[in-house]
């Protein structure tokens, strides 16, 4: 037997949705169900009731079945395609079990024939109750588990994003100490870090690609940490020895980040060993020629040429935009057009008014934007 006061306690919050057409029977019932439900609201036909859920949703349905203007039964078949978990009780009389087989196939919950037994009436509306409940609180825990989820998430993004930003400022500074052998925030490595993705865009290359030639161009000079200050900072330029010297800062640099288990740190190796080899075979260290060498390696040779010419050296000015592109285009004696893949010079020209605009933003007052420091990578070998 079920206990008024236990009963009262679980329902009390629980929301009632009571459809009956006949006003006496209706009241009647209402007063019974108030004893126990807090908020009931009523309708006198399926049309109004269904109405009536659209505007709020309750968390159980009491309902008649014959009624004028729409039955029960068809208020529950669209309140259940709506909502299939909505709890629903159904009243009828006993002329009215042909409707059974149906309000099955519905998943109507529970069905109560009239003249209602109280006993068994609050039995029904007891377990109603408590699968509302169990509805409930399911609903609470999945709703809970999104928002510790989405929490998590944005505290996993947050995270991500603090460490994103940490290996960015170190490939930054790295990448400058190893270019300048000094505290400047090396922009020729940031430019870098921001020509070779927008070129990679404009390639069509995939997301993965785009986000770690971001991370990797800053640090295709790495290894000049190897390089002698005597040839790495020499103001003048460098002879055909020296020259060699200098050279070997690609291997040097695919040699400190060799097996690494790390897609991004495996592209800065192959970028820092392909950064100066050319479309025609005439670059170094290994003279690959077109294809074979990787298209991070050809993307970063062209915009790491056009900083360089752009950029202020001890023993050169500044080149003007439009000076640049006519050198990368057609050439100047030292640099060729055929020094860079044909289709990667095309989409660079395609968007060369972005990479002047890229250089010109990115500045810092008092800084020569260096790109290789005691030679002027605008030169080709020594003749």
């Amino acid at each position: 037997m079920i206990k008024p006061a236990e009963f009262k306690e679980i329902a009390w919050g629980v929301s009632i949705l009571y459809v009956e057409d006949d006003a006496e029977l209706r009241n009647n019932t209402v007063r019974l169900l108030s004893s126990f439900f807090a908020e009931i609201s009523t309708a006198e036909n399926g049309l109004t009731g269904l109405e009536k859920y659209k505007i709020r949703p309750y968390d159980m349905v009491i309902t008649d079945i014959n009624m004028p203007v729409m039955n029960g039964v068809k208020m529950a078949q669209q309140i259940k395609r709506e909502n299939p978990q909505q709890v629903i009780v159904v009243i009828s009389a006993h002329d009215e079990a042909n409707y059974l087989l149906d309000l099955i196939n519905l998943g109507i919950d529970y069905y109560i024939l009239k003249p209602l037994d109280l006993k068994q009436f609050l039995n029904i509306l007891y377990r109603a109750v408590c699968l509302s409940q169990f509805h409930k609180l399911e609903k609470d825990y999945k709703t809970t588990l999104e928002k510790t989820v989405a929490q998590r998430t944005r505290e996993l993004s947050e995270a991500l994003n603090i460490v994103n930003d940490l290996s960015s400022e170190l490939v930054l500074r790295l990448s400058s100490a190893a270019e300048l052998r000094d505290s400047e925030t090396g922009m020729h490595n940031k430019r870098l870090g921001l020509y070779t993705p927008r070129l990679a865009r404009e390639l069509k290359m995939p997301h993965d690609f785009v986000d770690s030639i971001a991370f990797a161009a800053p640090l295709h000079d790495i290894g000049k940490i190897g390089i002698w200050d005597s040839i790495l900072l020499k103001p003048e330029p460098l002879s055909a020895e020296e020259f060699e010297i200098m050279k070997s800062h690609t291997v040097i640099g695919a040699s400190i980040l060799a097996n690494s288990k790390y897609d991004k740190i495996r592209m800065i190796e192959t970028i820092s060993l392909t950064h100066h080899e050319r479309w025609d075979g005439s670059g170094y260290p290994n003279g690959l020629k077109g294809d074979e060498i990787p298209i991070e390696g050809r993307i970063v040779a062209i915009c790491d040429q056009y900083d360089a010419l752009r950029s202020k050296r001890p023993y050169k000015t500044s080149y003007s935009h439009h000076r640049t592109m006519n050198i990368l285009t057609r050439g100047d004696g030292r640099t060729k057009p055929e020094y860079f893949d044909p289709e990667i010079l095309a989409a660079f020209i395609s968007i060369a008014d972005e990479m002047d605009a890229i250089f010109n933003q990115n500045q810092e007052e008092g800084q020569n934007s260096l790109g290789a420091v005691g030679v002027d990578s605008s030169a080709g070998l020594p003749e």
